[in-house]
């Protein structure tokens, strides 16, 4: 009767085979985890932009009711003299500079003139470099210099750029106004302002795994002004 002989694997082929399931199985872990990390890299881009523009589609909005209501909007000679100083009508733009913007308006449609001004605030803590928004019900009193101290709350995170606003006369396709300007010093150039752009460069915190940088991400905002601008009489938006 013959013998059935049995061989099985021997130990270095069983090895063999053992490493070859190692190598496939890292590299396919390796392409998980490098997926897995794009996806973070993509929403942390996604979540800067969307609150980047969040933050432009505010400003936008309270732009455009800069100046309303204006003294036309009202019987004649209701508003206290200087019409600027009372708190039923908005002026329109009070101050711009590269990291400031202040203006009056009813921004919410409640027939209350507020006192809105945004700031870039350049400290290195709690989150900044950040843009900083605030809203105050307008009290009588000189539009720059004797209104309520602003309160304010942060918008956006990881601000880069220092020159956000700029301001311009006929469109945003010459040059732009020098800066600062404000109320009571610059009431001519002001009342001649109908297009205010916002440039914002934001950093994440999230660190790209593969270029070992943080995402950057840039948008520019421009708003033409609707509303004229008690500044100065006789000029382009002038409210008289």
């Amino acid at each position: 009767m013959s013998k059935i002989r049995m061989r099985g694997f021997s130990l270095i082929e069983v090895m063999v085979v053992i490493v070859l399931l190692l190598v496939i199985t890292g590299a396919i872990f390796s392409l998980i985890n490098g997926a897995i990390a794009r996806s973070g890299n993509e929403q942390a881009k996604l979540d800067m932009f969307q609150q980047a523009r969040e933050f432009m589609d505010q400003m936008s909005r309270d732009l455009h009711q800069a100046g309303f209501p204006n003294p036309q909007n009202f019987v004649s000679n209701v508003l206290s003299n200087p019409n600027s100083d009372d708190l039923r009508g908005a002026v329109g733009i009070v101050k711009i500079d590269s990291g400031d913007l202040w203006f009056e308006g009813d921004v919410d449609g409640t027939g209350t003139v507020m006192v809105i001004q945004y700031h870039l605030d350049t400290s290195t803590t709690n989150g900044c470099p950040c843009l900083k928004r605030s809203q105050q019900p307008k009290v009588s009193g000189n539009p720059l210099t004797g209104q309520t101290a602003a309160t304010y709350q942060v918008e956006v995170q990881g601000v880069q750029n220092t020159s956000i606003f700029s301001a311009y006369v006929d469109g945003a396709t010459g040059s732009p106004i020098p800066l600062p300007v404000d109320f009571n010093t610059d009431g001519a150039t002001i009342a001649t302002i109908d297009t205010v752009q916002a440039v914002l460069t934001l950093r994440s915190t999230y660190i790209d795994p593969q270029t070992h940088q943080q995402p950057i991400a840039t948008l520019v905002s421009t708003v033409r002004l609707n509303n004229c601008s008690q500044a100065h009489d006789g000029l382009a938006l002038s409210c008289q």
